[in-house]
């Protein structure tokens, strides 16, 4: 069971590895800050801060001073890179009477941290009721996960684990060619290559097993296969060596026109925990991997029938045979795409 220690530990060390990244971006002259790391901050500090605040930039290209606004709660706050006294100055000179009035608490949030004094335009300060105080950093974001309920921290803690990588990469800095350390490329699976082999010895275990077939039929068989397969997910894959592993071997007739590869509906609901089975099976199913078979009698369970593209009735249950009688893991031809023991 996570721990309110250990959702403050995550919150803090992500929050700070941002920190430490805006702190770098701003010694070579980078302080600016997009939008997206904008409503980053705005979703945190609403969790934390139990307010509505919406981006004041949405609207317009740049709401002079402030960055993010809860008319309702009255508090606005500026988010920014940038940690000098000049910076809060500017801000505050920049204000409205309007924005005083709509928001008579206003914030700067330094996201680089904050210098360890400061110099304010004290008649600003004055008219919109800011003081230093009113200057704060990630430290201060950390100090009030102190003070919040383990509900709210989780809710925190999600939201900081699904975004984090987004904002990191937001915040990269390119090279002196314009590329950036993460691209879309690092995200995105790559189309698995298969290993083939010329089915001789997959083709002498058919003639064996009295089911003889022309040597270039089974190369293409399998290169259809292969095919197919490569369309698929990797965790796609997977799931279908899950199917073809727990399958009903008890329903299996002998060998035929009328065999087939199935697992029942019931079981793999209970044997899989992985979040998406539905998902999965629906990818499968889509590309000719599965099938739904209803139930022949009221009472009994339905059965999810397996299929692999290319292979006949016959050919599937062969595959199977020769990889069990050759000790072959499904998962190196189904999976890795690895045919050379064939």
């Amino acid at each position: 069971m996570l721990t309110r220690g250990y959702f403050i530990g995550e919150i803090v060390d992500a929050l700070s590895d941002i920190a430490g990244q805006v702190s770098t971006r701003g010694r070579l002259g980078l302080t600016d800050l997009n939008k997206h790391a904008e409503d980053f901050f705005k979703t945190i500090l609403n969790h934390l801060l139990s307010l509505t605040l919406v981006n004041l930039n949405a609207e317009r290209s740049n709401e002079p001073g402030l960055d993010l606004g809860d008319k309702s709660n009255k508090v606005a706050f500026q988010i920014t890179g940038t940690r000098t006294s000049a910076k809060v100055n500017d801000m505050l000179a920049t204000l409205s009477d309007e924005q005083i009035h709509a928001y008579p608490k206003i914030r700067v949030l330094m996201i680089a941290g904050k210098q360890s004094s400061y110099t304010l335009d004290a008649a600003e300060c004055a008219r919109a009721s800011f003081t230093v105080d009113d200057i704060w950093d990630i430290h201060d974001l950390c100090k009030l996960c102190m003070n919040i309920s383990v509900d709210v921290l989780q809710v925190v803690y999600n939201y900081v684990r699904s975004e984090l990588a987004r904002v990191r990469i937001e915040l990269e800095i390119p090279d002196a060619d314009g590329k950036y350390p993460t691209t879309l490329a690092d995200f995105i699976e790559a189309i698995p290559k298969a290993q083939m082999s010329d089915f001789v010895k997959f083709n002498k275990f058919v003639e064996d097993e009295g089911m003889g077939e022309d040597l270039d039929k089974t190369q293409k068989s399998f290169a259809s296969l292969s095919a197919a397969l490569a369309k698929l997910p990797r965790i796609s894959r997977e799931f279908l060596v899950m199917l073809i592993e727990r399958r009903e071997i008890d329903r299996r007739h002998v060998l035929g026109g009328d065999d087939h590869i199935e697992i029942n509906a019931d079981k793999l609901a209970r044997i899989s925990r992985y979040p998406d089975n539905d998902g999965e099976l629906r990818l499968l199913d889509s590309y000719g991997f599965v099938g739904f078979d209803e139930p022949d009698e009221h009472g009994e369970s339905a059965h999810w029938r397996v299929f692999l593209p290319g292979l006949t009735a016959e050919g599937r249950l062969l595959f199977l045979q020769y990889v069990e009688t050759n000790s072959i893991p499904l998962s190196r031809p189904l999976v890795a795409l690895d045919f050379s023991g064939f």
